[in-house]
């Protein structure tokens, strides 16, 4: 891009497609030599990988790079997924995104502007018989149409090892509502 006289007018983005793989487990690594579904600054381990919708499924690094606008080293928690991309791209190039997605832009985000950026209310997702749906730290999975309705909270349960379906009904009815929006 540098030789091409490019690099300063081009935004790259860099993102996996779903959650880690556990490649190559083994008593030494149980989540698979790469350790993928494992935070390597608190060993928090995420459950599931990738094909699945629990966070180890879901959660990818996404990084962005785009000389003289994104702050080298700028890090964001930011909630967003996969359909924010064409927004963010639309943006950027001063085109127009369609109406009728779900993605928001994230470019307010990119260049630092956090006070300027949008918040999805939740995220959804469908794979195989599984959905999810995110809002805020909450998190609700079914892993099949007829399997009963699993709640997390990943603020304290980053794991996703304690189901609090039965002890949260109400969180649990907000966010299953969600499904039929």
């Amino acid at each position: 891009l540098k030789e091409l006289g490019i690099d300063s007018n081009t935004l790259i983005f860099f993102s996996g497609d779903n959650g880690a793989n556990d490649y190559f487990k083994s008593k030494e690594f149980p989540r698979g030599v790469h350790s993928g579904n494992k935070n390597p600054d608190t060993g928090v381990e995420f459950r599931g990988s990738k094909g699945t919708l629990y966070e180890g499924g879901l959660r990818v690094p996404f990084l962005a790079r785009w000389p003289g606008k994104i702050a080298p080293g700028s890090v964001s928690e930011h909630l967003g997924y996969f359909p924010d991309i064409l927004p963010t791209i639309a943006e950027a190039t001063g085109a127009t995104a369609p109406a009728d997605i779900d993605g928001i832009s994230v470019l307010p985000t990119l260049l630092g502007k956090n006070a300027q950026q949008k918040q999805h209310d939740f995220l959804y997702w469908e794979i195989s018989g599984w959905t999810a749906i995110r809002q805020g730290t909450w998190r609700a999975v079914r892993t099949k149409p007829a399997a009963a309705w699993e709640l997390y909270d990943l603020a304290v349960d980053p794991s996703e090892s304690k189901n609090l379906a039965a002890a949260k009904p109400d969180v649990l009815a907000k966010q299953i509502g969600r499904a039929h929006v």
